[in-house]
């Protein structure tokens, strides 16, 4: 008798231990879960709050865009003329003399054109000079050189 009741508080101590790692575990798997979802739903705020305050891809913004760009480049000493261009008016094409490829990667990379161009409506961005002309896709973020401009 004695032998049975051991082995019936043996099974039942494996069985509370079981349950209990069991148990511990759900626990464990539930409060990571929590943990993940309250860290993601700031992060998914901040960027839909990013996305929201952006202008509507209108002419009308990207015609304001093409201003802005024109006198920050004044203001820094460069004389270029920036103007809107295609069908409908969704290049942004820069006439400066002088340019050079190092001034065009400067530009087509900070932060004014990567984080704004395209969500207004800018298909691709044409810098010209006399001689040259340089096309850059923004959507395929590819530049092509014609040496010639036509």
């Amino acid at each position: 008798m004695r032998v049975i009741l051991l082995a019936l508080v043996h099974t039942a101590m494996k069985l509370i231990k079981s349950n209990l790692r069991t148990l511990a575990g759900s626990c464990l798997a539930l409060a990571t879960l929590l943990l993940i979802a309250s860290l993601g739903q700031p992060a998914l705020a901040q960027s839909q709050a990013g996305v929201a305050p952006q202008a509507k891809p209108t002419m009308e913004t990207r015609s304001a865009f093409a201003t802005r760009i024109e006198t920050e480049l004044r203001e820094r000493g460069i004389d270029a003329r920036v103007q809107l261009d295609g069908d409908q008016r969704d290049v942004l094409r820069i006439e400066w003399q002088g340019v050079s490829r190092r001034d065009i990667y400067g530009f087509v990379n900070s932060a004014t054109v990567r984080g704004a161009a395209q969500p207004i409506g800018f298909r691709s961005i044409v810098f010209a000079t006399g001689a040259q002309r340089w096309d850059y896709d923004l959507a395929r973020e590819s530049m092509v050189w014609n040496p010639s401009q036509l």
